[in-house]
């Protein structure tokens, strides 16, 4: 009886120990994503809170301003005030290869 139970604990042991080593590595590997999940939530929130700040004070100029009233409107209607003046810059092109290949076409 005494052979038989240190047989058994001889096979399971290396069991054990490999069921730990692969529970503790699989608790290392979660804490790694949390870590990286709660950073970018951080940076997240950081860039929400920098974006409501904006919108605060432009929200602010507009309730007290006219001319920011003026230019919101402006810019929402695409109109221009008397006495602007109205640049139209068109899209820029390709340049086209020299080596004869079309560019920007897919097939």
């Amino acid at each position: 009886m005494n052979r038989l139970l240190r047989w058994g604990f001889w096979a399971v042991a290396p069991c054990l120990a490999g069921l730990v080593a692969w529970g503790a590595w699989k608790g290392v590997a979660q804490a790694r994503r949390s870590r990286e999940e709660l950073q970018t939530l951080q940076a997240r929130r950081e860039y929400l809170v920098r974006a409501n700040l904006e919108l605060r004070r432009e929200v602010g100029s507009l309730q007290h301003e006219k001319t920011a009233r003026e230019r919101a409107a402006r810019e929402a209607l695409d109109v221009v005030a008397p006495g602007e003046v109205l640049v139209i810059v068109p899209e820029a092109r390709a340049v086209g290869r020299t080596d004869g290949a079309a560019v920007g076409r897919s097939l």
